[in-house]
């Protein structure tokens, strides 16, 4: 018999909240987490807004010595597994008996840690250098630093595939589930990039907003789009099979009923291979195209990504695309890499629960190769059983998650 995956608990940080309850209200009510640049001093680059974090305090969720010693992304995955854990009520000594895998993304490692570090090191030399850098600052760190607690632990796999890495990592969870190799898995994506060199290195490729006004720099499918901004963040589900969920008494927020991956070839435009990810998704998992009742898209706010998306799913929906409501949450987040999909699917889980669409907030121009129904501005009430969430990455990888309603 198939094996049914099901999400029944979530963790969160973002630039508009912390904790499920105070992220889905943020996004509910448009409200807007870019601003100046906190971190460092920006003020010679040409661009200087982002989503930062701005009141996260680790000690939270871990005591102070241990926070000192392990890098932001991994602090915000202890945090977020932690949240996610309790919202799905499974605590150690429940856990122990079970089978768990932790499945995380990230796009980069500790670049706020190697950064500091190396300024130590050309200031002082290696002797001022910490002896437990590298171990912190690696991609694998903050899966391990989840698994610190945990005695239970069967498998541990880190995605390094850029933006779509958190989506990577909760496909790879799911198919773990559904081969019954493990009952429970943590899943998700954490990055924390706002650093001078990462933000340079962005700006000098060109996808950065253009606009240094952060209340409207990142504005998805608007005709005056100009760039993505860079954001950090964490999104942990727990998810794990049906009957185990249902026996045991969890709430469940959704079911991931499928998933489709394809990279793009040479020649094809960055974007345009979600056609192919979208279509995949809805034949493994045998929804129809008319059951789709809300796309939650990549769209970063990029000129070419945001337009590509639209023609996706307008060549795969025909006339249909129009009827469908999509939205980008990364108007109010901007793009924090890996964490963005798993913070597309809790905002997309949280739409089942409550029948709300977030908006695409800043939405104002329209864009003749933009044309279909974004949720302008303002959230609205919309019964919705079927979703799509969308991920793209540097390189031309693309992949896509189908999640339904449970009864």
């Amino acid at each position: 018999m198939k094996r049914r995956v099901v999400i029944t608990g979530i963790g969160v940080v973002s630039p508009v909240g912390i904790g499920k309850e105070n992220f889905w209200k943020s996004l509910k009510e448009g409200k807007n987490g870019i601003k100046r640049i906190s971190f460092f001093d920006a003020s010679d680059f040409p661009t200087q807004i982002a989503g930062e974090v701005r009141d996260f305090k680790p000690e939270k969720y871990m005591d102070k010595k241990r926070a000192k010693r392990i890098a932001r992304f991994s602090q915000f995955a202890v945090a977020c597994a932690k949240m996610a854990l309790e919202d799905a009520d499974l605590d150690i000594n429940r856990l122990k008996s079970k089978r768990v895998g932790i499945f995380l993304g990230t796009s980069s490692s500790a670049m706020d840690m190697i950064e500091k570090e190396y300024r130590k090191y050309i200031k002082d030399g290696y002797k001022k250098v910490i002896s437990y850098g590298i171990l912190s600052a690696s991609p694998s760190a903050p899966s391990l630093e989840i698994k610190e607690n945990l005695e239970c632990v069967e498998e541990i796999i880190t995605q390094t595939s850029d933006c779509r890495g958190g989506i990577d990592a909760v496909i790879e969870g799911y198919e773990r589930i559904k081969s019954g190799e493990i009952d429970i898995g943590i899943c998700g994506g954490v990055d924390s990039c706002i650093t001078p060199l990462v933000y340079s290195g962005f700006l000098k490729m060109g996808i950065l907003c253009t606009s240094n006004d952060p209340e409207k720099g990142s504005r998805p499918f608007d005709k005056l789009r100009c760039g993505g901004v860079l954001s950090e963040g964490g999104g942990i589900l727990i998810i794990e099979e049906m009957k185990h969920a249902i026996y045991r008494g969890a709430q469940v927020y959704g079911e991931i009923l499928g998933y489709g991956k394809y990279f793009e070839k040479k020649g094809e435009l960055p974007g345009s291979g979600l056609f192919f990810s979208m279509k995949r998704a809805l034949e493994v998992s045998g929804v129809l195209f008319n059951q789709i009742g809300y796309i939650s898209a990549h769209a970063p706010s990029d000129q070419i990504l945001d337009a590509t998306e639209t023609q996706s799913i307008k060549k795969l929906f025909g006339e249909y695309a129009y009827r469908i409501p999509v939205s980008s949450i990364k108007s109010m987040i901007g793009n924090p890499l890996s964490a963005a999909g798993p913070l597309q699917i809790a905002s997309s889980v949280m739409v089942f629960k409550e029948s709300v669409i977030p908006p695409t907030i800043n939405y104002e121009f329209f864009d003749e190769e933009c044309d279909l129904d974004y949720v302008p501005n303002k959230a609205r009430e919309n019964l919705v059983e079927k979703i799509l969430v969308n991920s793209h990455s540097f390189g031309g990888a693309n992949s896509t998650i189908l999640i339904g309603k449970v009864e």
